[in-house]
Order: C-alpha cells, then sequence, then structure tokens
C-alpha cells in the first residue's frame, strides 16, 4: 500500500516554531508574485541554504577510521562514516536537507503560478525567470532523488524515487506519493528541455549565483550523463567548454602560490576558489556548513579522516602515477599533516565563514560558499560520455587537457598505450579482504565497477578510460561530497577500514556492496514518522530488505 504525506509544511516546521502554532494557520503571508521584479527577488530563494557535503562525504570511500585511540569525533559523523540512519540533528544532516529543498521546489513553483497569473511568460525577462524557476524546481527534485532513493536504472521502473511537487501548497497537511526513480527523471528532463531554450543573465546582479546559461548547460550535462543519454551530455558540455576547454578550467598554479593564511579560514586560498569572476565557477552556492574546517587544516585531528594512506595509495599520489608523478607534481599542492591523532592529506577549496548572532556570546552559525558546478567538472563529464559512446579519443584529448591544467606537466601528452599500461596495470582495490583482518589490505586508486548499465570487460581500454575519468574526478570533487554519486552510479563496492597506529589498513568492520540499501540517504525520521514510505533496509540479520518506520 502506498503512503501519503505532505512534504514542505511537515518539514519546514520543524526548528521554526511549535507544531500546534504552525499548524494553526495557513501560510497565506507569503508574497504574491504578481510582477516581474518580484518574481526575480522571490527566486533569490529558490536556492539551498543547506548541503549534503558532509553524510555524502563521510559516507563515501574519501575517509578512513583512524581508531578508536582518537577521540576526536560527533555522534552525527559516527552515523554518517557507519552508514547508519541517521537520527542527530544539525545544520548538515539530511532532514535539514530534504526540508530546505522542498522549499525551493515550493518557491520555484510560486514564482511559475505568478507567472501564469500575469498571462505567462510573455517578455523576455518573465521567459528568464519562467526558465530559472524550472530549473531550481529541477535541481530540487535532481538532487533529492539522487540523495534520497537508488541510482536511476534504466531497467529498473519500479524502484521508489521521491515526491515531484508541480505546484504550490494550498492546504494544511498536503498528501503526496512516492513516485518512481524514473518518473522522478521523465519531470526533470521535461523541465530542463523547457527552460534551455530560454535561460539567460540578463537580470542577475551576480549571474554566479543563480542558474546562467553555462550553470544550466553544466547543470543539462549531469543529468544527462547520469540519465544514460550521453549524445545529449555531450552536447551541453559543448556549449559550456566552446572550442577553447582550457579556458573554463580552473588555474591551480594561483592559488599554489597564495601565502596559506590561517588554518581556522583557510583564507586567501579558498576565498579565491569561490571567487564570482572565474570563469571556472558556473554555479556558486551558499550554505549552513563546516565544510570548510572538517576537512581543513582546523579539524585535520579528526577521527574519519582523508589520510595520508588514502592520498598516497588511492587518490592524490596514485592519479599522479598516470603522468609518472607523486603529489608533488599537482598545480596545487596538498596540505599533509601529521601527529598525536593528525593524520590527512587536504586541499582547501571552501571557506569557514562565521556568523555571529550575538557577539558579545560568541555564539552564531558557521556558512560556506561551494561550486555546484564548475567547467572542470562538465569537462571530465564530457570526457566519461565519449568513453560511454566508444569515442575514445575525444575522451583521451579532454583527460589531457584536465591533467595538463590539474598538474605540472604542461606539455604531457596522454595516449591510449599509457592509459591501458598505467591503469591497466593497477590492482583492483581490496581483492585480498577475504584475509582480513590483515594489515596491508590492497588499495588502489582502481575498483571494481558494477555498474546497471553495460561497459566493455574489466581491462579493456573503455573501462581503462572509465578508471581514469573516475579517479580524476574523486581528486576533482574532493571534500565536496560529490563522489558519493560515481559510487552509486558505479556499483562500488567499499569498506568501512579501521587504521593502525602507523596509518595503514588493520581491519575492515563493515562493507557496502553493489545492492546495499544503505546507498539510498534514508527518509528523514519525522517525514517517515508521519508516514511516507521508507527506504528499505536490511534486518538485523542481514537477510531480506525491509522498510522501518
Amino acid at each position: 500500500m502506498k503512503k501519503y504525506i505532505g512534504l514542505l509544511f511537515i518539514t519546514a516546521s520543524m526548528g521554526l516554531t511549535s507544531c500546534d502554532d504552525f499548524l494553526d494557520k495557513l501560510p497565506d503571508n507569503r508574497t504574491e508574485a504578481n510582477t516581474e521584479e518580484k518574481i526575480q527577488k522571490l527566486l533569490v530563494s529558490a536556492y539551498p541554504t543547506h548541503d549534503h557535503m558532509a553524510f555524502t562525504e563521510y559516507g563515501s570511500d574519501n575517509v578512513d577510521d583512524m581508531g578508536a585511540n582518537n577521540p576526536n569525533t560527533e555522534r552525527i559523523l559516527d552515523e554518517m562514516y557507519t552508514w547508519t540512519d541517521i537520527t542527530e540533528t544539525d545544520n548538515q544532516d539530511p532532514e535539514r536537507y530534504w526540508m530546505d529543498l522542498y522549499q525551493c521546489i515550493e518557491t520555484a513553483n510560486m514564482a511559475l503560478e505568478g507567472i501564469e497569473s500575469m498571462g505567462g511568460a510573455t517578455t523576455p525577462s518573465l521567459r528568464e525567470a519562467q526558465a530559472e524557476a524550472l530549473l531550481c524546481r529541477a535541481y530540487a527534485h535532481f538532487m533529492l532523488v539522487n540523495v534520497f532513493a537508488t541510482h536511476y536504472d534504466a531497467n529498473n521502473s519500479s524502484a521508489l524515487g521521491v515526491s515531484y511537487v508541480t505546484e504550490t501548497e494550498k492546504e494544511l497537511n498536503p498528501k503526496y506519493q512516492r513516485e518512481t526513480v524514473h518518473e522522478n527523471y521523465a519531470h526533470i528532463a521535461a523541465d530542463l528541455e523547457i527552460a534551455l531554450p530560454n535561460v539567460g543573465d540578463s537580470y542577475y546582479t551576480v549571474p554566479k549565483y543563480h542558474f546562467n546559461k553555462n550553470a544550466a548547460y553544466a547543470f543539462a550535462t549531469r543529468f544527462y550523463l547520469y540519465y544514460e543519454k550521453y549524445d545529449k551530455a555531450i552536447e551541453y558540455a559543448n556549449k559550456v567548454l566552446g572550442t577553447n576547454p582550457a579556458s573554463m578550467l580552473r588555474d591551480w598554479a594561483v592559488l599554489n602560490d597564495m601565502p596559506d593564511g590561517s588554518d581556522f579560514q583557510q583564507s586567501p586560498t579558498t576565498n579565491h576558489v569561490i571567487e564570482a569572476t572565474l570563469n571556472c565557477n558556473l554555479l556558486l552556492l551558499t550554505s549552513y556548513s563546516a565544510q570548510g574546517i572538517y576537512f581543513g587544516g582546523f579539524s585535520t585531528g579528526h577521527r574519519y579522516s582523508h589520510s595520508e594512506y588514502l592520498g598516497q595509495n588511492e587518490t592524490i599520489s596514485a592519479l599522479a602515477g598516470i603522468w609518472e608523478g607523486d603529489y608533488t607534481t599537482f598545480a596545487m599542492q596538498v596540505k599533509r599533516y601529521s601527529g598525536s591523532n593528525m593524520n590527512a592529506w587536504s586541499q582547501w577549496r571552501m571557506p569557514y565563514l562565521f556568523e555571529y548572532t550575538d557577539p558579545v556570546a560568541q555564539i552564531g552559525y558557521g556558512h560556506t560558499v561551494y561550486n555546484a558546478f564548475t567547467g572542470d567538472e562538465v569537462l571530465l563529464n564530457r570526457a566519461e560520455a565519449y568513453a560511454l559512446t566508444g569515442d575514445y579519443d575525444k575522451a583521451v584529448a579532454d583527460l589531457q587537457v584536465w591533467i595538463r591544467n590539474t598538474s605540472k606537466k604542461k606539455g604531457y601528452v596522454l595516449t591510449i598505450d599509457r592509459i591501458n599500461e598505467y591503469i591497466g596495470g593497477l590492482p583492483y582495490a581490496y581483492d585480498d579482504a577475504q584475509n582480513t583482518p590483515k594489515g596491508d589490505i590492497k588499495s588502489s586508486l582502481k575498483k571494481h565497477l558494477n555498474p546497471k548499465f553495460t561497459i566493455d570487460k574489466e581491462g579493456s581500454t573503455q573501462e581503462n578510460i572509465i578508471q581514469l575519468v573516475l579517479a580524476c574526478r574523486r581528486y576533482e570533487t574532493l571534500h565536496e561530497g560529490k563522489r558519493w554519486f560515481d559510487i552509486k552510479r558505479w556499483g562500488i563496492e567499499i569498506p568501512r577500514r579501521v587504521m593502525n597506529a602507523a596509518g595503514n589498513p588493520d581491519h575492515i568492520k563493515d562493507w557496502l556492496t553493489v545492492d546495499d540499501p544503505r546507498r539510498a540517504i534514508q527518509i528523514p525520521q519525522k517525514v517517515r514518522e508521519a508516514g511516507y514510505t521508507p527506504n528499505p533496509r536490511k534486518d538485523n540479520a542481514g537477510n531480506a530488505a525491509v522498510n522501518h518506520l
């Protein structure tokens, strides 16, 4: 039996006022969207102010457990790392992200209904506003389905997605049905295709904080890559990258030449990363977040860490092997920390900005600004799409552009033979895991791929190129939580390792297997308690998947 539940106002009441007070009145004091200016101002609130980065990064293979002797953790981080359904709350928990995204959808729908009440998108600026609203609605649903559901599988039309909401809530506690992932993706595609011909930048004061043209095309590139429509992913990537893709990439050498600043604020480096004038930054979002210090110098003593072992064997130095280098050959140098309860390789990529609500009491909220889309990611997404369509020469050409930009090897020539030699010669990670506990659990940047779609066999040119793309994107999005989506898309299995005092793997406590239901973050507890169908979980014996309320 299908369950129904109001998605927005049940969650929107959390942390704002008491439930009884909130339900005493309808939300009729909202802004009336009846002029172009009001609609444009309203859409400023159609972008999320919370993020997924903490719970998706800690859930990924970008962190290891440095051991119980390291006391520097929090209960919510324990839940994130162990793929436990998260019950602890803070500004970076799944509940806040869910609530925020549905509020963005409500705002976008309000703008769309306002445009319709004015007779439709009859002027250029209204057409641009309509496009922005559709893009915000599509993006919020895209993130919801990719966080709180299993990844899109063309062969599974019944997998539960989320509720796709296309009109504003006009009554208390409206009821919604969970659609399928297929239905969600079809709706997102429909919103995108209406929006993209009309997207524009004319009324934006700072376009990089809105769905400008390049941001919209970058979103379409990622969406169609996930949707397995690779020609369309390439088409939209071409619109972003043009004839000179290198001009749309980050200048890492500039960052490397900057002074370090403080470990706490990490400025000026991180402030430059989010500079709105840079071509590489396509859409910047702000959020209540401590992500800037979770993986910066201030927090390098955390129990769950992107450790030296990971940096050497899976991410940074392991990737540099393709150009016969190590961590010193990146244009932006890795920050390396070691000492008592401190073992981390970090790259400073987002600021930690503190807002004092009470300067005297020294209390307030942490914020960050982060890139939802970059030109660098678009290039790697296009390389993957080329590889999946069998156009290996173009895939390699894109990878060469990325390597020349990211490393010090500005004249490096990448070839298919070199990819096959290096990637093909690496072992697959964790192949000796059946012998655990063991101190030398093999790590590698190459992991077995188990996608729901078909690719060539292991060791093939296609698989080797894809392995390199995944390694590049893992580095490109380090600390940002985006690796989680590649883990889901490609069916990558990962262990939960405990490291020994020397910083090497000691034993494995748990595995995230190919079809582990924990790949779909659990629906927030308060929404489930109100009757919304939860994501399945295994029983205590690890047997059949069951639903929990």
